[in-house]
């Protein structure tokens, strides 16, 4: 979106306001100076979010995004949805933020796309539904937009807003957008209720979503706070197609055993490495997750992030599990 350096951002707002008069009016507009006014509608990435560009720390569950039953009650956290069924994902946007202050009408959009680390824009992604004219007041405002689940796999949410100054600046990689733009909220949340004795699966994919052809990193699993594995068991079934790219790569990685052909049980609470996996550009590589709980994770609440960071060691974007032990 815009920068702080002053002639970028002069020049982005002009592109910001064509843009715009072109998304709201359906019409190309003649070239014109950017308004000195602005408004600066932000989407927190994390809960230390301020609306600052490029945003620091985790980009991938939202605080501001949530997926519940009600459409009139906010949930703590996400329900664990229903496929088929209607689902009500509130968006909360907050204002100002730090480069703008005026009161602008926007367009607050929602999209979705398979479980996993990465997702090409836009080509990846599938729209939802979207709430148009919608004035952010000082402070907070929840929008809510109902969604008709899809059959047939778990889902990421991504949150766009849209006002004439307030437009974002975008690219093929969704991580990059995210990060670089304060109206562009992730969510890869997925609430599971880990049954005791009983696997509880969860599809995920990898891949790269930058312009480079290909791509080498790594799946890094953490659990931060009351660890899952120990009350729990963790396993990742990578298929035969990564299988055979994590083995080409020298079957690099720590806090893992070999369970299976292509099986991996996470055996380190504190951080897991399955390492040198190289991906295509806009590949979505398909894996599966599956989380057992044992008799003393009964009732217990845990937290499971699983991460996908490049060959320097930068996150590209991750999933974050809910669990919590049931009977």
């Amino acid at each position: 979106m815009i920068s702080r350096n002053p002639r970028r951002r002069r020049t982005l707002l002009a592109s910001a306001v064509l843009a715009a008069a072109t998304l709201f009016a359906g019409v190309a507009p003649a070239v014109q100076a950017a308004p000195e006014a602005r408004s600066d509608v932000f989407i927190r990435d994390n809960t230390s979010d301020v609306g600052f560009e490029p945003s620091s720390g985790s980009l991938y569950s939202s605080p501001d995004v949530r997926v519940c039953f009600s459409a009139t009650v906010l949930c703590a956290t996400d329900d664990p949805i229903v496929q088929g069924s209607t689902a009500y994902i509130h968006v909360t946007a907050n204002r100002p933020g730090p480069y703008g202050d005026d009161l602008e009408n926007g367009n607050l959009q929602v999209w979705y796309t398979k479980q996993g680390t990465v997702a090409q824009w836009p080509n990846q992604w599938t729209y939802i539904g979207s709430k148009t004219n919608v004035a952010v007041p000082f402070g907070t405002k929840t929008v809510v937009i109902p969604w008709q689940v899809p059959i047939g796999s778990h889902f990421c949410l991504l949150a766009r807003w849209l006002s004439p100054t307030d437009l974002p600046t975008e690219g093929l990689s969704t991580s990059a957008n995210t990060r670089n733009n304060n109206n562009i909220a992730w969510h890869n949340v997925n609430a599971v209720p880990a049954k005791i004795k009983v696997p509880q699966f969860r599809p995920i994919v990898f891949g790269w979503d930058g312009r480079e052809p290909t791509a080498v990193g790594d799946i890094v699993f953490t659990q931060p706070g009351k660890p899952f594995t120990g009350p729990g068991r963790i396993t990742i079934d990578l298929g035969p197609d990564l299988a055979a790219r994590w083995r080409a790569g020298g079957a690099k990685g720590e806090g893992i055993e070999r369970v299976g052909e292509t099986e991996l049980a996470i055996v380190n609470p504190q951080k897991a490495r399955i390492g040198g996996l190289t991906f295509k550009s806009g590949e979505q590589v398909p894996a599966q997750l599956s989380f057992t709980a044992g008799a003393e994770a009964l009732g217990g609440k845990y937290t499971v992030h699983v991460t996908q960071v490049d060959q320097r060691g930068n996150e590209v974007g991750g999933v974050e599990y809910r669990i919590t032990g049931v009977q």
